[in-house]
């Protein structure tokens, strides 16, 4: 590394194992010093002994378990734990709705070469360069709310109305106000059932 690199560990939180794979072989190319931790969930991650030594984390929630997206509860949860960390999304979810919480976004979809680009930007640190989004959709943003990509996760995991209502803790009435609001949204976009199904296989 030289003087102008300062990352020295990075923490990925994606159970995608060709992601985690891509990113190891990003970082490795940028310095062999740099070492890439695994994790499955932000829990997993927040009870690593050595959490606080972690510089940077990529972390897609699209790719966890949980079919409740909160991702501000979850960048916050991560930083409480872990000082002065600065965290990516790096998945496809800005498609579907605004991400302000995170320090930076990158696409899923952007070629290698550009993801190579973006990071090595990031282990030097340069604020000046770096651009908080590199995305492939600027303008054409769905713009659904936590709840309602939430529904949506729901319902192709084939679960009922009663079941994420319980799941979001609110009556059957809020569920069916998140879904007529999800429709109306989606219904002038004519690849918005095909995309939707990225929700829970990005």
């Amino acid at each position: 590394m030289n003087n102008k690199e300062y990352v020295r560990s990075i923490a990925i939180i994606d159970t995608c194992n060709f992601t985690r794979i891509a990113i190891e072989s990003v970082c490795n190319t940028i310095s062999e010093k740099i070492r890439v931790l695994r994790f499955n969930s932000i829990q997993e991650l927040v009870e690593y002994p050595q959490r606080t030594q972690i510089d940077l984390v990529f972390y897609d929630t699209l790719t966890t378990n949980s079919i409740i997206i909160d991702l501000d509860a979850d960048i916050k949860k991560i930083k409480d734990n872990i000082s002065g960390v600065k965290i990516c999304v790096f998945s496809i979810l800005h498609q579907f709705m605004s991400i302000k919480s995170a320090d930076y976004e990158i696409d899923k979809r952007l070629s290698l070469e550009d993801f190579n680009f973006f990071t090595r930007i990031l282990c030097q640190n340069d604020s000046e360069r770096c651009k908080r989004n590199y995305s492939v959709v600027f303008y054409d943003r769905i713009n659904l709310s936590k709840e309602q990509v939430s529904l949506l996760r729901g319902y192709l995991l084939n679960l009922n109305t009663k079941n994420i209502a319980d799941i979001l803790q609110c009556n059957l009435r809020k569920v069916y106000f998140y879904r007529e609001g999800t429709l109306k949204k989606g219904k002038n976009r004519p690849s918005f059932y095909k995309d939707i199904g990225r929700l829970i296989n990005p």
